[in-house]
């Protein structure tokens, strides 16, 4: 089972982490220049629920946003236990 909300969809995604040394040239500088570009992960916000769906219990990861909505009572046929 991938760690990915079972709702949204949502998953970690790769992003760029930009090192910058300087001084902005707004504040009297000649600028910023770029010093390193690595790759890092950004991790959703996913936790391990229990939800029934249907008349199936099953365990699974949800996003903090999937678990306020069903909070509400938003998905049809799906609650958490």
């Amino acid at each position: 089972m991938s760690r990915q909300c079972y709702l949204t969809g949502k998953k970690n995604m790769v992003v760029n982490s930009v090192i910058g040394r300087g001084k902005a040239r707004a504040e009297g500088g000649v600028g910023r220049k770029v010093t390193g570009v690595t790759k890092r992960t950004q991790r959703a916000n996913l936790q391990k629920k229990t939800i029934r769906e249907g008349s199936a219990t099953k365990e699974v990861w949800l996003s903090a946003k999937a678990i306020r909505t069903l909070q509400r009572g938003a998905y049809k046929g799906v609650e958490l236990l």
